[in-house]
């Protein structure tokens, strides 16, 4: 199989996390990187990365290279994505697909035209307790599933984050774009909420919103906490419950059926878990990690012409259902 050029554009910390796992995936060669920082450029130059560029279109024009993670600003998906799709090259999008509608749209109107694959990174799907989960339900392990309850609470942009520059912990500052509602296209909902709604899309199909709440704890134009109740077309009612407001993360879902029911919780993981899972880094094993998986998929896909998972219709229906309920949430 031919290896995939790939390259970077965004070497912000979720885009170093993308830059770290390609370049230990045995079929990508880490074409070329893109990002308007020098710091973030030095960073992958130090990683080995021969190609680097400020503008990214630089990096697109280049006839050898595959295709991209975008790990840009919610702000700047459309832009990134359409130029990419022109460029022909294939797209591996950090989540949301785009900041609403319309704009989603526009990206798999490029995608079409085109002709080029994109996937919407959404790592949950790459979990391998929550794959059973799906197998389960399709097998009829719960019977009927009736109710349905998810939950992703963190401090979302409020709560300090570091990364790795080398073995270095480094303090990571949150862009000022985070607090914009203009730029991110939403808040709390937008952000977590779109996980958990992907997630049980990919359960169940289909979703409408019945009603939908939304919380302003902190005063801002963006929503730091919501609660939707979801209906699908041919399965269980789900309530939805995100937010920005807790120093003590949790992501978690329950399934009740009518034959069996399941509390899971996605994160934090137990301290076992923990301590196995950086083991496992240490030895340079990434196969139980949700993104490093993501994109191994999204390679595998390209380099047997099959279309990726999420898809960008996949990124689009999860768009639809969070603005029907911020639809809702302006109604009520």
């Amino acid at each position: 199989m031919k290896r995939v050029n790939l390259g970077i554009i965004g070497l912000g910390r979720q885009g170093r996390i993308h830059l770290r796992n390609a370049l230990r995936l045995k079929e990508v060669k880490v074409y070329g990187v893109a990002d308007v920082s020098g710091i973030a450029l030095a960073y992958a130059k130090k990683l080995g990365v021969k190609k680097i560029y400020k503008d990214y279109q630089n990096l697109l024009e280049d006839e050898q290279l595959d295709a991209v993670v975008i790990s840009l600003p919610n702000f700047l998906h459309l832009e990134g994505a359409v130029k990419a799709a022109e460029a022909g090259k294939h797209i591996f999008l950090e989540k949301p697909l785009a900041r609403n509608v319309a704009e989603g749209e526009k990206i798999l109107s490029a995608l079409e035209k085109n002709d080029v694959k994109l996937m919407v990174n959404y790592p949950l799907r790459f979990d391998s307790f929550l794959k059973k989960i799906r197998e389960e339900i399709a097998e009829g392990f719960f019977g009927e599933v009736e109710i349905v309850d998810a939950t992703n609470v963190s401090g979302g942009p409020f709560t300090p984050k570091s990364d790795k520059i080398g073995a270095i912990p480094v303090p990571v500052s949150v862009p000022s774009w985070w607090f914009n509602k203009e730029l991110t296209g939403g808040g709390a909902l937008l952000d977590l909420g779109s996980h958990m709604i992907d997630l049980l899309s990919w359960y169940f199909g289909e979703a409408d919103v019945l009603k939908s709440y939304l919380g302003y704890m902190f005063n801002m134009e963006f929503e730091d906490t919501a609660v939707c109740m979801l209906k699908f077309k041919d399965g269980p009612v789900a309530n939805v419950k995100v937010g920005w407001f807790s120093k003590d993360r949790m992501c978690s879902i329950q399934l009740c059926g009518t034959t069996k029911n399941v509390w899971v919780r996605i994160s934090p993981k137990s301290s076992l878990k923990i301590v196995w899972k950086d083991f496992r880094r240490k030895l340079f094993r990434h196969s139980s990690d949700s993104f490093y998986l993501a994109l191994e998929h999204f390679v595998k896909c390209l380099q047997n012409d099959e279309e990726p998972h999420p898809s960008g219709e996949e990124g689009l229906q999860g768009l639809r259902v969070v603005s029907q309920a911020y639809e809702k949430a302006r109604k009520q």
